[in-house]
Order: structure tokens, then C-alpha cells, then sequence
């Protein structure tokens, strides 16, 4: 069988799971800029980056995408766009594509200095931390979606209103229920084992798909010029609100001086977000356990991302980056993929290639041209869909677990239920003083990003857990606590350390005892 039919179900399984974000993303994109960014901006930088990320990356297994700290950055200079004379609405496009060009320049000199070598330094701390960030940013989303259902359609009486939102609310909720319910398929016990696969790989695009048939059993009166619930509003790729978009580049001129030079400080904090959340991804997508064939290629991969950041800003689209969970998903999708499964000896192994990527870039492109299907959906499958991305980042998330042990009664399991190894490995106020700080550093990133539009320095704080990390909390617990509870090299130089140090002594221990005489036996037990 070809590479191509191999790979079809990986390509087709990660196109779902990226094109259902890119199009929240984009109803998301057009609440916050009043429609300057829509669907079709965001489907289309997604397509032209994964389509050059597949072709020229480093690592081609690499998903990149729109991703939710991006919104949120554009949301603030929108609001600081708006609120200044000398650019205005109408310069905003123009101002966005000078922070780009200035953030790829910054991508050049990090990627020529070889930065991406510091990217040891992110361990779970920061990763986790940033994690359940991104998972409460989803929530809010959702939750500020839910809240506007309940004030459109604007033209309606209040209590078609007042309906709208209770629908849409049940919708988004029934979504995420059914979805966690169909992801749990290989559970079952009903149906084959290749259609319990199937409904677990695409549970959450089944989910979306019945639950978009049902939001049809409430509708508007018939006379109404609006509909209940609220669907998504999506144009094609040649609508001229799409089309003035590619006019951007001729507009640069037209940004005063003083402006570009402002545009230097969201270009530095987009830059250290790319920094930190493109890299990470990378790395979950290539990690040891998935044995790749292929090395690492940190440093090339940031330079092509601030080639693609530059694309993008001068076609005056939002920039991409390496997007989670979607990377790591689609590593593991490609585990045993076209393998002989004949040979059990045979370890699992990933097929390397560059055409599943390729493939799902170049779904998301078809879908600009899909903008009757697109407008079926109800925009609460898109709010209940943020609330599933949430819900799905917590399994294998040990900060949340931890959180947990706050209210768990440990000595109530049975024999056989297990907990992961730190549980009884580290003392017990070691584990909550740690998750205390944790839980302090995401509460103070979180009340940055309500802080107006000096919440766009969130990722500054974001940056600030690597140091904090590395200078502060090796200072606070012993090497022992912080080994398993967020292994790091420092860490582990720790333990060599007090490894050379007790060879050392059990070897002099050893040479007094043979000096001695006789007494080597009782000197090697006591010290192992």
C-alpha cells in the first residue's frame, strides 16, 4: 500500500483537529476586531504555514496554527489602535503588519544566535503552568461567547434573545458531553475494534456534527431576518472585507514614524511568546518517547517561523505558530503507521514524512472555499468546542493532579488504584508548597491579561517561570522534592554531584577498612 493511503487517517484526524480551532479562532477574531480579522484570514495564514512548514521545516511533523495567546495579543493592540488618532481602524491592518516584520527580524537574531539551545530550561513548571493558562483562557472565551448569545440577535424582541442563550448554552454543554463520551470509545464494549477507533479518533468532529443537526429543532419565526441560535458568519476568500486584507503591504507607508517605533514592544512580547510556545511545541512533538529517526532542528525551524511571520504580516494576516496539543497529537497519530504489525518484536515507530502535514494544510485551504458549510455550524459549537480543548489538556497535566491532592483522601483508595510516582515519593508539604507557587505564578500571568492593554505583557510573565524556575525554586526545595516533581538538568547535576561525593567517600571508607583489615565487608554495607 502507498505512503499516501497510509497516512490518510492521521492527515484527515489532524485536519479536524486543527480546522474546528482555526474556525473559533476566527469568529473569536471577528468579535474582538469589529470583522477587520475573520474565518477566512485565519484559514488561510493557518493553510500557507503549514503548507511551508510541511514543505521546508526542520520538522515537518510540526502543526502550526492561529493559537489562543495571538488572539488575545491582537485584541490588545486593536484596542489600543482604536483609541489613537494617528492610526485608527482604518491603519490597524498596516500597524499589525509592522509588528510582524519587526518580529521576524527578532526570529532572525535569536535563531542566527542559536537561542533555541536554552529551550532545556523549559520543564514542566513553566510548560504546565502555560498550559492550564492557555485552558483558562478557553473558558473565558467560551464563557464571554455564552454571555453575548443572550444579547443577539440584536434585531430580536428579548426573549428571542433570552431563548437564544439558553439554547446556546445547552448546545455548548451537550457538545462537550457528548464529545468526552464518543473520545472514550475504545472503552466500549459495543461495535468492532476499528469502529471504536474511529469513534474516538473523530469523536469530537462527530460530536460537532449532531449537535449542529439538533440546534435545528429551535428556530426563528419564519417572517424573522435573523435565526435562532446564532450561526457562524463566514465569507468566501474573494468577499472584499477578505480581498482589502492583500492590500496591506501598499498601506505600510502610510503608519507614522513614531507608530512603527511602538510597534517595537508588541513585536518583542509576540516574539517571546513564539519563543517560548513555539519551541515547547516542537519539542512535544519530537520527544523521546516517540523515538523519531529524524534530529532536531530548533534553531532552523524559529528562523522559518519568522520567515512565515514576515509572510503573513505583509499579506496583513495574524501570524502562526507551533499550536498545542495539535503537535504532539499528530506525532502520535503516525506511531506503527504503514509497520508490519506481523513482527512483534518490532518496536513502534513513527513515519517520518512530510505529506500528512501537507495534506491537512491543504484541507484547511479548500475549506476558504466552504463558507456554505462553514455557516451551518451554530457559533455555541464553537464556545462548547474551547470548553472541550480545556477539558481535554488536563489528562497527563500534573499541576491539575496536584491541585486534586488539596481534597483527595489518599488513604480511602483500594489496592490496586495507583497514583503517579511523586505522590509517595515526595513529602507531602513539599508537593502542596510547590503547587501553592505554581498557583500563585498562574494567577498573577491570568490578572495580567485583565490588567487593560498593558495586559499584552502577559507573555513577559509567561518567560519570567523559566528564571523563577531555574534561580528560585531550586532554592526553596531540596533536590529530592524537585526531582520528581519537575526533573531538570540543574536537578539532576545536583544528584551527580551527591553521587560523586558518596563514591567518593564509600571508596575512602573502603581503603581505611582494608587498612584495618578485615573490616571491608561491614564498611560496604553500611555504605551500599
Amino acid at each position: 500500500m502507498s505512503v499516501g493511503l497510509h497516512i490518510f487517517a492521521p492527515a484527515t484526524y489532524i485536519f479536524f483537529a486543527s480546522v474546528l480551532p482555526a474556525l473559533a479562532f476566527g469568529e473569536q477574531f471577528r468579535d474582538e476586531t469589529l470583522g477587520l480579522f475573520s474565518i477566512p484570514h485565519i484559514l488561510c495564514a493557518t493553510a500557507i504555514a503549514g503548507v511551508l512548514q510541511s514543505a521546508l521545516g526542520g520538522q515537518p511533523l510540526l502543526i502550526v496554527g492561529v493559537a489562543e495567546p495571538i488572539v488575545l495579543v491582537y485584541y490588545y493592540i486593536f484596542k489600543y489602535c482604536e483609541s489613537t488618532d494617528e492610526i485608527g481602524l482604518a491603519l490597524f491592518r498596516p500597524f499589525c503588519a509592522w509588528v510582524l516584520i519587526l518580529t521576524a527580524l527578532m526570529h532572525f537574531v535569536l535563531a542566527l544566535l542559536n537561542a533555541s539551545e536554552y529551550i532545556h530550561a523549559f520543564t514542566r513548571f513553566s510548560g504546565e503552568t502555560f498550559g492550564t493558562l492557555i485552558a483558562l483562557l478557553f473558558f473565558q472565551a467560551a464563557v464571554k461567547g455564552l454571555k453575548h448569545e443572550f444579547e443577539v440577535p440584536y434585531d430580536a424582541p428579548v426573549g428571542y434573545r433570552t431563548v437564544n442563550g439558553v439554547w446556546s448554552v445547552f448546545l455548548a454543554l451537550a457538545l462537550v458531553l457528548l464529545a468526552v463520551f464518543l473520545m472514550g470509545a475504545r472503552a466500549w464494549h459495543v461495535g468492532t475494534r476499528p469502529l471504536r477507533n474511529f469513534v474516538a479518533d473523530y469523536g469530537a468532529t462527530i460530536a460537532v456534527v449532531i449537535i449542529t443537526g439538533i440546534s435545528y429543532a429551535v428556530s426563528a419565526p419564519d417572517d424573522a431576518s435573523w435565526s435562532i441560535p446564532t450561526r457562524v458568519e463566514c465569507v468566501q476568500i474573494y468577499h472584499e472585507s477578505v480581498t482589502d486584507t492583500w492590500k496591506t503591504a501598499g498601506s505600510l507607508s502610510d503608519v507614522p514614524g513614531a507608530q512603527i517605533g511602538v510597534a517595537i514592544v508588541p513585536a518583542l512580547i509576540i516574539t517571546v511568546l513564539f519563543f517560548f510556545d513555539h519551541n515547547v511545541s516542537a519539542q512535544l512533538a519530537q520527544t523521546e518517547d516517540f523515538n523519531l529517526r529524524k534530529p532536531p532542528a530548533y534553531h532552523y525551524d524559529f528562523m522559518l517561523q519568522g520567515v512565515n511571520t514576515l509572510l503573513l504580516g505583509l499579506l496583513g494576516l495574524p501570524p502562526t505558530n507551533g499550536v498545542l496539543p495539535q503537535a504532539p497529537m499528530h506525532t502520535r497519530s503516525l506511531m506503527g503507521v504503514g509497520q508490519d504489525r506481523s513482527d512483534k518484536e518490532a518496536s513502534v515507530k513513527v513515519l517520518e514524512q512530510r505529506v500528512s502535514n501537507f495534506t491537512q494544510s491543504s484541507l484547511i485551504a479548500v475549506m476558504l472555499f466552504a463558507s456554505p458549510l462553514v455557516k451551518l455550524l451554530p457559533r455555541a459549537v464553537l464556545w462548547g468546542y474551547f470548553i472541550f480543548m480545556a477539558i481535554e489538556s488536563f489528562p497527563g497535566n500534573q499541576f491539575i493532579h496536584r491541585v486534586t491532592l488539596f481534597f483527595i483522601d489518599l488513604t480511602s483508595f483500594r489496592a490496586g488504584e495507583t497514583q503517579p510516582a511523586y505522590v509517595e515519593l515526595v513529602p507531602k508539604a513539599d508537593t502542596h508548597k510547590f503547587t501553592l507557587v505554581q498557583l500563585f505564578a498562574l494567577g498573577s500571568v491570568y490578572a495580567v491579561t485583565w490588567a487593560g492593554v498593558y495586559g499584552i505583557a502577559f507573555p513577559l510573565l509567561i518567560m519570567a517561570l523559566v528564571p523563577l524556575r531555574q534561580y528560585g525554586l531550586i532554592k526553596m526545595f531540596p533536590a529530592s522534592s524537585l526531582r520528581h516533581l519537575d526533573s531538570a538538568e540543574d536537578v539532576e547535576e545536583v544528584f551527580e554531584e551527591e553521587g560523586r561525593g558518596v563514591e567518593h567517600r564509600n571508596d575512602s571508607l573502603s581503603k581505611q577498612a582494608s587498612e584495618l583489615g578485615g573490616a571491608g565487608a561491614f564498611v560496604q554495607t553500611m555504605h551500599p
